[in-house]
């Protein structure tokens, strides 16, 4: 099964979750009135072909009634796109053959816009800031032997550089699947693992592997590994890096068949890489399992402060559905001290096996929940550990989650 077989076959699982009546919610030919509002919420609606489209829609309020694109102006992309915000922009990265990246702001009367975008030679695998005037993709493909950046305007989203750099310098067994993207200072950090193009079967999980480049000559050098862990990340979930306000950067490692490992023979775990260091701290590990009761993080959302937000799955790795990205609880981690402390108000979920679509804003985390009725917006105090349940959404499921400040 290939890499976009693949990838609609978790889409398709994860619509039957909702009611098929929201696929016509979007009709051409109803009267549109104009969207407005703070916040921007990313709806993904299956049409009666099976392919989905996203509607980027603008709200005032998500935590009463519906949120839909009825009869709304919306920022519309058919096909498959993934979505992130930096700063006061959003980003949409084709994949699945898609090969664009838009991006979309929020005018002064509230509504939104798309104000440019750029074409690729293949998907680009993520989009991160890179300093204070460019942003950084990268492009790890199965297609390509080679691992390609860009350096992008964060302004016009035109691209001024172009680097390439071997992928044999991460593996010459079976292909590099990517997993984590970080900038720290004059250095780049690329995390990923293992997997065969056919199968999507992962053979080596016995180490977590990161690839280290300069930055911004993005020259290759070399690869660091720590063998308490297996590899970092999983599919599609581009979780495996991030990077804390003092440029720490942190690994988060589960090989879950949920997200989609064929193996598990590492404990899971979180590893550290200090700031202005190329090599993972001996003296820094966080221990999952020990602190969950064997458990494994999934998804995780670095929130300031040495805390972030987690998606925990709560079977064992042996008892997980292959791809599933399920059953999730939910919880703040931290790093420092460490600890875990579950937030009992969140219903436990499925995940959307796809990037965290989450809202940080202060001391809350607004994230879409899935439930037998219907999928609802969850206010969550990350302080409190506690949790509002907002408005319904009319969506198969929810791809962005964002807020204009």
């Amino acid at each position: 099964m290939n890499l976009i077989n693949r990838a609609r076959l978790l889409s398709l699982a994860i619509a039957t979750l909702v009611s098929a009546s929201i696929l016509s919610s979007c009709d051409e030919g109803d009267d549109v009135s104009p969207a407005k509002g703070d916040f921007a919420v990313t709806l993904a609606i299956q049409g009666s072909e099976g392919g989905f489209t996203y509607y980027t829609v603008p709200f005032l309020d998500v935590m009463t009634g519906t949120l839909s694109a009825q009869n709304t102006e919306a920022i519309e992309q058919p096909g498959y796109y993934d979505y992130t915000q930096i700063d006061r922009t959003l980003y949409s990265i084709g994949g699945l053959g898609a090969t664009d990246v838009h991006s979309i702001i929020q005018n002064q009367d509230e509504s939104l816009s798309e104000v440019g975008s750029a074409t690729f030679a293949n998907s680009l695998s993520d989009l991160v800031r890179a300093d204070d005037d460019n942003l950084l993709a990268v492009s790890l493909s199965s297609e390509s032997d080679q691992v390609v950046f860009y350096t992008i305007d964060n302004n016009t989203i035109s691209v001024k550089e172009t680097f390439s750099s071997p992928a044999s310098n991460l593996t010459t067994e079976y292909v590099a699947a990517y997993s984590g993207l970080a900038v720290s200072g004059d250095h780049v950090f690329l995390s990923y693992y293992i997997s065969d193009r056919d199968t999507y079967n992962t053979p080596y999980t016995d180490k977590a592997q990161v690839a280290v480049y300069s930055y911004p000559e993005l020259e290759f050098i070399k690869v660091i590994e720590d063998d308490r862990v297996g590899p970092l990340g999983g599919f599609n979930i581009k979780a495996g890096l991030f990077a804390d306000e003092d440029g720490n950067i942190y690994g988060v490692s589960h090989s879950n068949p949920a997200n989609g490992y064929s193996q598990s023979t590492k404990p899971a775990g979180i590893l550290k890489i200090n700031k202005g260091e190329t090599e993972f701290d001996a003296d820094y590990f966080f221990d999952v399992a020990a602190l969950t009761d064997g458990k494994t993080i999934s998804h995780l959302k670095y929130l300031g402060d040495g805390r972030a937000f987690a998606q925990i799955n709560r079977d064992e790795r042996a008892q997980q559905g292959r791809w599933s990205d399920s059953p999730l609880e939910t919880a703040v981690v931290n790093l420092e001290t460490p600890s875990v402390a579950f937030i009992s108000d969140v219903p436990e979920h499925s995940g959307d096996g796809r990037r965290l679509a989450v809202l940080h804003n202060g001391d809350f985390v607004y994230q879409c929940i899935p439930e037998d009725t219907g999928i609802y917006v969850y206010k969550i105090d990350t302080k409190n550990l506690t949790a509002e349940k907002g408005a319904l959404v009319e969506a198969n499921f929810v791809a962005g989650f964002f807020r204009f400040d």
